[in-house]
């Protein structure tokens, strides 16, 4: 049903509402129209608006898939219904007699297509992600980048824009954030600029601001015969698609991680790094994220305000933008280090290695940083010796130093065996301006001792530990205790460590 209270002619197979578009799906084709709204940040509320933004539609979206954006169609009434006109290139100015709305018209894409449907089907590969990001990287290298637009990378600009953001979503409080995250958020993202000035400078130096898309969720990507399709473009306001390039790959990072894909969201940056060759630092990368999320959250929230919009939609949306907060407040709180611990043995690097690959981020595995300070392989067996209270000082200080130069989130495998040890990891995580979550693994020493006879048998190990040391170790770890009030989440490592990710995902989010 049309926002006048008329129906379409051609009797819709389905209508999609947004809080600002309807959607209309016939056969191979879709229709998409702009409701008479006005909101601070687009304007659709008359006519001449609504032809130049469907105008706009056509022409922004051409630029990343124009195989699937058709025309323009005029709308028109008759006999009590609302007819779609022939396929155009353009609509005449003013409009003609009997006009009373417009529409872009587009190829229809399978309802199994679209990102979000493949991911929970479990049908989307890095390969895909990689020809995703190609095409994206393309488009926007070949996108304008004039003074102009330029002046939207600029320091002041962006702060404008992100604290009009972040003001524009206390209005969701309490229904999809608390207060406290509201609070937080506000604070975090208004001093981001005081301490990374230079580098937002840096990004204007170095061209990454571009013409670009400006709305790269996943629900606005598709696989089409295997092939990567990019739609919806923001059309209404060119400040909102004028933006880093950096900033497009984060947008889509950003909502893979709100649909629990973190792993992709992984493979997107690492394939825009290589592709863009951007060696973007990981600060500019979390306020990115940080402030996108934001955006994301209030977009969608907007849907609560619309009469139209169905109770159950509306249920969906609350949830989504909860989400997409509870996804800013994890940027914006970054450095986050994951400290997996626990005796030899007992299965933390399986552990730190799904965590790490999980969420993209490096392990730093004590055995390693032994060996490479005794200057040997990793395969290759210590002496004693290289085990001595003063030896494993070393070890331990180079994972702390390594917090800080992360620069993001890092996964620590050690034992962290003494109280000592691991309160420096919480200061280390203080210090680079994060926190820490601490994953103490363990199983029966019966499992631990037959996973130490297998591993002795394999040449490639990292680990010197050997059965006859268990005792030993098990007596001198110190349990973790209440008043050391760490962030902790037990793990019996018989469990797939798939089912830790989803906690630790959790826990942080």
């Amino acid at each position: 049903m049309h926002f006048s209270g008329l129906p379409f002619a051609l009797g819709p197979e389905r209508e999609i509402q947004t809080h600002a578009n309807l959607v209309l799906l016939k056969g191979d084709r879709a229709y998409k129209l702009k409701k008479p709204v006005k909101f601070p940040f687009l304007d659709y509320s008359t006519l001449p608006l609504r032809r130049r933004m469907i105008l706009n539609e056509l022409h922004f979206n051409r630029l990343f898939s124009p195989e699937i954006y058709l025309g323009v169609a005029e709308i028109t009434e008759r006999d009590g219904a609302l007819e779609i006109g022939p396929l155009l290139n353009d609509l005449p100015e003013p409009a003609l007699a009997g006009v009373v709305d417009y529409c872009v018209i587009m190829k229809r894409i399978p309802d199994d297509a679209w990102l979000p449907v493949k991911l929970k089907d479990g049908k989307v590969s890095e390969a895909q992600i990689i020809a995703l990001m190609e095409r994206l990287v393309r488009a926007l290298q070949a996108a304008p980048a004039t003074d102009e637009i330029r002046a939207n990378g600029l320091p002041e600009n962006l702060r404008h824009n992100c604290v009009a953001n972040i003001a524009e979503c206390e209005q969701f409080v309490p229904e999809c954030l608390l207060r406290s995250m509201w609070e937080r958020l506000d604070a975090l993202l208004r001093g981001w600029f005081e301490a990374n000035h230079a580098v937002f400078e840096s990004r204007v130096a170095q061209d990454r601001i571009r013409e670009g898309h400006g709305d790269l969720k996943p629900g606005n990507i598709a696989f089409v015969d295997n092939q990567p399709v990019i739609t919806d473009c923001i059309e209404f306001n060119p400040l909102f698609r004028r933006l880093d390039t950096l900033a497009e790959a984060a947008f889509l990072a950003t909502g893979l991680e709100s649909l629990g894909a973190f792993e992709m969201a992984a493979h997107v940056f690492s394939a825009y790094r290589e592709i863009a060759r951007d060696e973007y630092p990981e600060a500019l990368r979390r306020y990115y994220q940080a402030h996108l999320a934001c955006v994301m959250a209030k977009v969608t929230a907007l849907q609560l305000l619309e009469p139209e919009v169905p109770d159950e939609q509306k249920k969906q949306a609350r949830s989504a933008a909860a989400s997409y907060f509870r996804l800013a407040d994890f940027h914006a709180r970054e450095p986050h280090v994951i400290v997996v611990m626990g005796i030899m043995g007992c299965g933390k690097s399986t552990v730190a290695n799904a965590i790490g690959r999980n969420f993209g981020w490096p392990v730093v595995n004590s055995d390693i940083e032994r060996k490479c300070l005794a200057g040997v392989a990793p395969s290759d067996r210590l002496p004693d010796s290289a085990y001595s209270h003063e030896m494993s000082v070393r070890v331990y200080n180079a994972l702390y130093a390594a917090v800080g130069a992360a620069g993001g989130g890092i996964v620590l495998d050690a034992q962290f065996g003494t109280r000592d040890g691991r309160g420096q990891a919480i200061e280390a995580a203080t210090r680079a301006g994060g926190r820490a979550v601490f994953i103490h693994c363990d199983a029966p020493d019966e499992v631990v001792r037959e996973r130490l006879k297998k591993r002795v048998l394999d040449p490639s190990r990292v680990s010197d530990a050997t059965v006859d040391l268990l005792d030993e170790a098990r007596a001198k770890f110190e349990v973790p205790v209440n008043d050391e009030k760490l962030n902790l989440i037990p793990f019996d490592t018989r469990v797939d460590a798939a089912e830790l990710v989803k906690a630790v995902q959790a826990a942080l989010t």
